[in-house]
Parts: structure tokens; sequence; C-alpha cells
């Protein structure tokens, strides 16, 4: 490997380190410590199948009660698939004696029915639990025992301000809702930590500074920003070319698609990072993805965005959808196998999914493009 590739991973590698220690209680030091000697066995070596899981995103309903404008799921929410809880109890049970963290999504991952046992069964196996929400919904009783439980991070997505935020939730009553449920896991949080994710879209950009002033009022532990994500019209016809050719099966992406001039975003996102760092420069913030100003100009152009940053979900995170399958992201719903036949593992080394990474590790897919894991 030469110096400059060297210093290229190095640096890869100092920021993912960066990003995972904003949730210091997902990450703890000695999990970062084992991934600095076993990741690179896996990543470069690839001879013997991974076991190392450092996090575990169980999509647990594709249930929602809103319609977000700018969401990739809606044709996944009329499955309206429920991952029962004995499918997620045996789930952690494969996979706890990794130590990985669990977060919890959907969907609304408050319609499941059986949310405050899945995280009392995680907690009670000693890992750390994160539960990402649209914030409009928390049945009597619910936030109350997540709080006993010592639930470690809830995530609240903010969509825009007072006015924008419905308008970009397709829903009238979101922002009430969610100010409401906000505030009063605010005031009686216990342990557990509140993040506000501020989601961005074009239409609510304008209206970023109202997460800081929540932040500032309800006295919230960080901010997450999470960048537009999408695809070009032909990164999709791109990504089905793809996946058709290496696996012989039909797969898409998950992601909206945009052709609209955004380049405007760019200039106003770059004021806000200034903002922030004049403003409010003790906030703890990560942003999904970090980048350069000449990054942000790239992502929200009209081109591909390319970028020598390289994805390491596919070696150290598994994703378990509602019905009952893993996927190699998110993004990327290429089915691996369900848990309805086979265990976590197995699925997670078969030959699909070592395909999958060998592809990935040489060469980005299409639909990588713009992804908040980069």
């Amino acid at each position: 490997m030469s110096i400059t590739k060297l210093l290229e991973s190095l640096k890869i590698f100092y920021n993912i380190y960066r990003r995972i220690r904003y949730f210091k209680r997902m990450y703890p030091l000695s999990t970062v410590i084992k991934q600095i000697f076993l990741f690179p066995i896996d990543y470069y070596l690839a001879i013997f199948p991974i076991k190392s899981v450092a996090n575990v995103t169980v999509a647990i309903t594709h249930q929602c009660n809103i319609r977000c404008e700018m969401c990739y799921f809606h044709e996944e929410l009329k499955t309206r698939h429920i991952l029962p809880l004995e499918t997620f109890q045996r789930f952690i049970d494969q996979v706890e004696k990794e130590r990985p963290c669990v977060i919890l999504s959907g969907g609304e991952p408050f319609t499941h029915p059986n949310i405050v046992e899945m995280v009392e069964y995680a907690k009670g196996k000693g890992l750390p639990v994160q539960i990402f929400t649209n914030g409009t919904l928390m049945r009597p009783g619910v936030m109350e025992r997540l709080v006993e439980l010592e639930l470690d991070y809830i995530d609240f997505t903010l969509l825009g301000d007072e006015n924008s935020h419905d308008k970009v939730a397709c829903a009238s009553f979101a922002y009430g809702k969610f100010i409401e449920n906000l505030e009063k896991f605010a005031a009686n949080r216990g342990k557990t930590e509140i993040i506000l994710n501020y989601t961005i879209t074009p239409r609510a950009l304008k209206d970023i500074a109202h997460g800081v002033e929540l932040i500032k009022r309800l006295k919230l532990d960080g901010l997450r920003v999470q960048h537009y994500n999408y695809l070009l019209p032909n990164e999709f016809e791109d990504q089905e070319k793809v996946i058709s050719e290496l696996f012989n099966v039909s797969a898409g992406a998950n992601e909206v698609s945009e052709s609209g001039d955004l380049s405007t975003m760019a200039d106003e996102i770059i004021r806000f990072k200034d903002y922030l760092n004049r403003e409010v420069p003790d906030l703890p913030v990560q942003w999904a993805p970090e980048l350069t100003p000449t990054e942000i100009k790239h992502w929200y152009s009209k081109e591909p965005f390319r970028s020598p940053r390289k994805c390491l979900f596919a070696w150290r995170g598994m994703l378990l959808d509602a019905d009952s399958k893993l996927y190699p992201c998110s993004k990327i719903y290429l089915e691996l196998g369900s848990l309805d036949n086979d265990d976590a593992f197995s699925i997670w080394n078969n030959p699909t999914m070592a395909k999958f990474r060998n592809r990935l590790k040489n060469r980005m897919f299409p639909a990588c493009s713009r992804c908040c894991k980069l």
C-alpha cells in the first residue's frame, strides 16, 4: 500500500471514529479498541467468517402514522410488516456475545405494540439501545418505562419549524404532537440522552436554526444533522443493472429521486455550519455524513457524488427488517436470508453477502452515491 493510500485510509478511519464516538454509550472505547485490531483482518484479509458486529439496526415495523415527502420507505409501508417479538429476541440472543449496540427504527417504531418489551430485552442483555422516532406517538406509560429501563438514546426527528415541519411530514398534527412529546421527555429524561435529529430537505432547510432554538430551550443533549439523501434518476437504472449482473435478481435502490437544481442548498448549509461554530461551539453535533465545504457543493450538485470515502457498514453493521429478513443495508434491499430459516451470522456470511462486500470494497454501488453512512 502506497503512503498516499495509507494516509487516505487513516483519514477515513479517523472520520469514522469521530462519528461513532458521538454516541459514546453505543460505541464505548473498549469496542473501538477491539475494532482497531479486528477490523483490518475482516476487511483486508477476508479469510474467516465475520463474527464481530458493532451495531445492529432493526426496522421493527413497516407501519408509520405520517408520510414524509423525503421518505424512500413509502412502498415498504404498504406491506405493514411487524417484526414478531419472538424473532427480535432470537436475533438478540444470536448477536449478544459480540456486544453490539441496538438501533430501533421503522417505519415509526412507536407503532409497534412491543417496543417496550424489545428495549427491556436488549437492555437486559446489557446492550445499549437507541430509538429513532418522528416523536408523534407516545402511549401512556411508555415514556416512563423507557426512562426506567435507562434507554441510552432517543432521537426525535425534526423536519422544519412550526410551519414547515407539518408540510414536510404531510400531516397537519405532526409538529404539535412532536413538540408535546419532546417537551415531556426532556422534562423527565432520567439517564436517557435526547438527540434532535434534523433531516435536511429542500423545503425546510431555511428553518434549520429552529432546531438549535429547541436544543437551547429544552437543554437537549446534542444535534444530529442528516444531509438530504437522494439519487439522480440515472443512478436508479445503474443500480438495478449492477444488481442484476452480479446476483441475477431484481433489487432496486431505496431512495427518493431528485433531478432539480439544489446548488443553493450547499451555500446555506455551509453558512449554517459556520453559525454553529460561532454561536454554539460547545454543542455536540454529528453530521451524517461529515462533509467538507467542497464535498457539500458536490453533494448538492447535479452530478453523482464520487468520493474516496468507504462504506464499512457491511462489515460491522447488520440490518434486520420487519419481514424477518436480513439485507446488506437500508438502501439496497438485496435479500440475504430469513431468520425464520437460518441464524443471523450464517446469513451475514453467506456467498451473496461475501460477493456484496467484495464489490463494495473495490467500487461502491450507484445507490451509495449520497448515503449518510459515508
